[in-house]
Formats: structure tokens, sequence, C-alpha cells
């Protein structure tokens, strides 16, 4: 692909206005292409994806064949891996794929297996990728052997969030936002602090992803009695993400696999105390500095953690003041400049 082709078409699935990363992410190269007249025509499309219906590979051709595309196809993630039975696309049109993480990670068993599978037979016909950190590179270099020379890594930008006044109350409130699915290991964080007393969790996170799995974690709280200690917010406003980041004590991750952390990101630059399931992405995106990690979820690990740590304020004010304020992120301008620059790159 050569520097001078400026037109780009962009699948991504669902409601852009999503409060998590990937969207975040994806929103703020819409607002910035809009704002500078950079021709990317953004096409939203079903919610199913990865799992898409019959009607909605209906609906994507009927858009490729009918719309005046541009000859780039830029896909998500989420959609680019539900097109495994739809491969004469890529033969069609030049394809950049954004990856956030290979979506085989959100899975285990058979159906990790299946999306590796489908991963594998896509990922040979697309041109170019953009990933979000030097750790899925590195991954698709190794197990997908793409290479280097057609990934270019592009980190979302992190903006500090507006602060709001803390409210007082004599509970610790965690906070969490990531879509209900397996990957953020929901079940088992609602396992570890139900039973801690003076404990409030606040989750922020789309439950249309994974339904069955969203029903199970609505269920575990319905049935325990726990729907006033742990709350699910489903997508939020800007303006209440912010207010439940400055009513936090600690943010809390038990996601298995992130593919760079914003949520986290956002927690750091927030000055917030994080507790997080120990992974190489998300020990390079925020450190170590006001950092609590745990390598395992046996029984208990992570309850012993909040119980050592989150109730006694000298190990809580230790943990602020080691929070490395040199730390640097891209801002969303440097962010989406970049990624602009990875499209003619291609």
């Amino acid at each position: 692909m050569s520097n001078n082709i400026r037109e780009f078409s962009f699948f991504y699935p669902g409601n852009i206005n999503q409060k998590t990363g990937g969207y975040i992410y994806e929103k703020n190269i819409l607002q910035y292409s809009k704002k500078n007249n950079i021709p990317i025509k953004f096409i939203e499309l079903s919610k199913n994806y990865p799992n898409p219906k019959k009607i909605d590979l209906i609906n994507l051709s009927k858009i490729i064949s009918k719309k005046k595309l541009s000859n780039i196809l830029i896909f998500d993630g989420l959609v680019l891996e539900g097109l495994h039975n739809s491969i004469e696309i890529f033969k069609k049109f030049k394809t950049i794929a954004l990856i956030h993480h290979p979506l085989y990670l959100e899975f285990k068993g058979k159906k990790s297996s299946i999306f590796f599978d489908r991963a594998k037979r896509i990922y040979k016909h697309i041109n170019y990728f953009i990933v979000t950190s030097k750790q899925t590179k590195k991954l698709l270099v190794e197990k997908f052997k793409i290479k280097t020379s057609n990934i270019m890594v592009v980190e979302p930008g992190i903006e500090k969030l507006k602060k709001y006044k803390k409210i007082k109350s004599n509970k610790i409130k965690l906070l969490t936002c990531g879509s209900i699915i397996e990957r953020k290991n929901y079940a088992y964080l609602i396992k570890e602090i139900q039973n801690i007393d003076q404990i409030e969790l606040h989750i922020i996170g789309d439950t249309s992803r994974e339904t069955s799995y969203s029903k199970k974690i609505m269920k575990m709280l319905e049935v325990n009695n726990l729907t006033k200690k742990i709350i699910l917010h489903g997508k939020v406003s800007q303006s209440k993400l912010e207010k439940l980041y400055s009513n936090a004590d600690f943010y809390i991750s038990t996601s298995k696999y992130e593919g760079f952390g914003m949520s986290l990101a956002n927690a750091f630059v927030s000055s917030l105390p994080i507790i997080s399931f120990k992974t190489p992405t998300i020990q390079n995106t925020i450190g170590k500095s006001g950092v609590l990690f745990f390598n395992n979820f046996n029984k208990n690990t992570l309850k012993q953690i909040i119980l050592k740590n989150c109730f006694d304020k000298k190990k809580y004010q230790l943990l602020k003041d080691d929070i490395n304020k040199n730390n640097k992120y891209l801002t969303n301008k440097e962010s989406a400049k970049l990624f602009i620059k990875a499209l003619h790159h291609a």
C-alpha cells in the first residue's frame, strides 16, 4: 500500500460510546479524524461479533457491495475474527486489522482452540496489523508468524480524568472496568470479596458481549444477595465514569490478559492504587509503583491481599505515595496521530 492512498473504511461492532478500552481507543480515532478531515468512514456493525449471525454477515456483504467504500478496509479485531467464513472479503480489498489481542486468549479449552484456528486462517490474508502493545506484536510474530514489518504498535491515549470531590464512606470502594466476559474473571473476583465486610465493588462494563457469562454473574449476585455490595453499572456516561474513579479507593483487575490495560492506566494517572493479576502487558503499562500484583487465581489469594492492605490506612498512603508520577502515556491526540501515520505506512 502506498502513502498516497488516503481513504479508509473502518468496521467496528456495536456502540462506539461504550466506556471500555477498545471502544474508547476507536472513538478517539473517530473524533480526531473528523476534526482533522481525515477520510475514514466509520461503519457500525452488529454487536454480535465475533460470533455474527447469518443476517449479520448478509448485512456486511450488502454494505460492501452497495456502499461506495474505499479500497482499504480496517477491521476491529472483534469483527475480524468473526469473518472466518468470509475470506473472500480479504481477497477483494486491502485490509488493515486493529488487534487489541487475539481472541483465543479470552477463552479456554475447545473454544480457545477454535478462535486460535480462526485467527490462523484469517491473519494470513491481512495486509497490515496495528496493535496496542509490544506484547501483542510479539505474540503475532511468534504465534502467527506475522512479519514484524507488517505490524505497528500504537498505544492508546490516556488523558487524566476529571476529578470530583470524594464522598466520605466507611466502606472500601473498589472499581473495575471491562465488558462482562470470561477473560475478565469476574466470577473469581466476586467469590474472593463476597465475605469481606465493609467492601463495595463497582463494575463498569457491557453485558451483551457474552450473554451466558453475564447471566452467570448476575445470578451469582442475586443468589448470594450481593446486589448492594457489588454494583453492575453497565454502560455509563463520561461524567459517571469520572465520578466512580473519583470515589474509588482501589482499582482492581482480575483479567487474565489485557491488550494494553487502559482502565488501569486511567487509575494510575488518577493516583489510584491498583490491585491486579500479574501479566507482562500490565507490568509494562503501569509498572510496579503503587501496584499490588497477585499471580494465581487460587482461593483466598486475592482475599488475603485485600484484607492485608485495603483496610490499613498507612499501607494505603504508602501505595499512593509510591505511584510513579513520571510514568508517561500518549495523549489522545498523539495516539490518534500515530494511528493515522500507521494507516499511511501500511
